[in-house]
């Protein structure tokens, strides 16, 4: 992105927040403390990102800054200054490598902005309501959206993909994850009505406007229905497949831990009941599945691997000594301590983890691991452990792999620790991940992309109209055809 893209995108943001009146009260900071937070930013990339100059130079990264800063000459508030800073995270292009709004301010919107209470679907052939978040069915699932308050759901969904962080030149990711965050980004960053009219096309053809109340976002919680997945991870047996569908919605630990799960045990039971069934097939469903530690990928492949693997060929990090401790920084000092003297440097400022990591040693597969066919179904939202999980499947064939291209790049991505450094004026939070993870093998994709699936495949709406997953039933319809 060079200057005069950068200066269009500015003033393309800052026009969409004058449309943007939020319920909730922001401040105001003029320039010169703006400049100041920026400048925070930039020592901290430079610091202590693993990998910041992987699209840009350190020139480059620099003159962007300067150019963002530079055009900074009128007050704004927290939210314009987020779009004032995001092409410098875009250039880094590292999702884990982004800003937050101040913690206060967030909580404000939590208890008080009005939402619109719906989350929506984007198929390749338009956008469709998923589901309505207040209980009832005014909009009904399934039905295609034209516009909401007279914008065009195009024009709202391309801005709103805009707001979003990726690896690369990701755009899955972006698409998922403003289907998950729908109300709360098209309150902060297009509108902040309290009531909205949709115009629509229901699933039998029947074009309709509906005006429906935003919602706050504790609101939408108490109102909305369970959706009946009460545990991370279960296993369900499909005997006239022979197939077990086991859905890991999550491979982050504490999350395990807080459901009561613990991942050794629900492979070692998943293991015995496959034994027992004399299952043919398993499918391992990672569809929106994150976790920032390895650890957990590891005993997922160890259940099925066929022979000894690596799930990293290397690591490494930028930041290899404990920074002067500052007031707005909150620094990870067990990673400092555990990793003393034990980091290489292989280049400048580049330091190599040492061979003996638990995440780079060779790892076995289990004494009674599954040896049938295995297919995993991943999403845009698969990210990290998970898509470690989904690559190495697919890089050493033991799997095919069915949906969308993954969250997380396929050449390198970031994880582990993260500095999280507070902007002194405007309080917004910026983090910055210490550890850089290479992938073992190679993907087939390009290297600012996601690792791509064999078979591609959606949810259609159709399957949205009767609450059905058109991904999971045409996946059994194959493997009972390739039985």
């Amino acid at each position: 992105m060079r200057l005069i893209p950068v200066l269009y995108f500015f003033g393309l943001l800052f026009s969409q927040n004058v449309v943007a009146q939020s319920t909730v009260g922001v401040r105001h900071l003029y320039p010169e403390r703006l400049r100041e937070d920026i400048e925070v930013l930039r020592e901290a990339i430079h610091a202590a990102h693993p990998d910041p100059y992987r699209y840009r130079t350190k020139v480059e990264l620099d003159l962007l800054i300067d150019s963002v800063s530079k055009a900074l000459t009128v007050p704004l508030n927290e939210i314009d200054l987020t779009n004032a800073i995001r092409p410098i995270f875009k250039a880094i292009g590292d999702s884990h490598c982004y800003s937050d709004l101040a913690t206060d301010l967030t909580d404000r919107m939590n208890k008080n902005a009005l939402l619109i209470p719906i989350q929506l679907k984007l198929l390749p052939d338009g956008v469709y309501v998923e589901s309505e978040l207040k209980g009832f069915r005014s909009i009904p699932p399934g039905s295609r959206v034209l516009s909401i308050n007279g914008r065009k759901v195009e024009e709202i969904m391309d801005r709103l993909i805009e707001t979003v962080i990726t690896d690369g030149a990701n755009r899955t990711f972006a698409e998922r994850t403003v289907e998950k965050d729908f109300p709360e980004r098209y309150h902060v960053y297009l509108d902040g009505s309290s009531s909205f009219i949709v115009d629509f096309i229901t699933h039998a053809g029947n074009s309709e406007s509906k005006s429906i109340f935003g919602l706050t976002r504790e609101e939408i919680n108490i109102s909305r229905k369970p959706d009946g997945s009460l545990l991370p991870w279960a296993a369900s047996w499909i005997p006239e497949n022979g197939t077990m569908w086991v859905t890991m919605n999550t491979l982050d630990a504490y999350e395990l831990a807080l459901a009561g799960q613990k991942p050794d045990r629900f492979l070692d039971a998943l293991l015995t009941d496959l034994h027992y069934q004399n299952a043919s097939t398993v499918v391992l469903d990672l569809r929106g599945a994150g976790g920032r530690e390895l650890a957990i990928a590891e005993l997922v492949f160890e259940a099925f691997a066929e022979e000894p693997f690596k799930l990293l060929s290397d690591m490494y990090a930028r930041s290899a000594t404990p920074p002067e401790i500052k007031a707005e920084r909150a620094i990870p000092v067990n990673y400092y301590a555990s990793n003393a003297g034990e980091l290489t440097k292989v280049g400048r400022g580049v330091y190599r983890l040492p061979e003996n990591d638990p995440r780079l040693v060779e790892n076995t597969p289990q004494q009674k691991a599954f040896k049938g066919k295995v297919y995993v179904v991943s999403d845009g939202r698969t990210r990290d452990a998970a898509a470690s999980v989904v690559m190495l499947m697919r890089r050493t064939k033991r799997a095919k792999v069915v949906g969308e291209e993954l969250g997380s790049n396929s050449f390198a991505f970031t994880g582990g620790e993260e500095w999280v450094v507070r902007a002194p004026n405007s309080r917004i939070l910026f983090h910055l991940p210490l550890l850089i993870y290479v992938p073992s093998g190679r993907g087939e994709g390009p290297n600012d992309r996601g690792e791509q699936p064999h078979l591609q495949a959606y949810q259609t709406p159709a399957a949205l109209a009767k609450g059905q997953d058109s991904v999971k039933r045409s996946l059994l319809q194959m493997i009972d055809f390739l039985r």
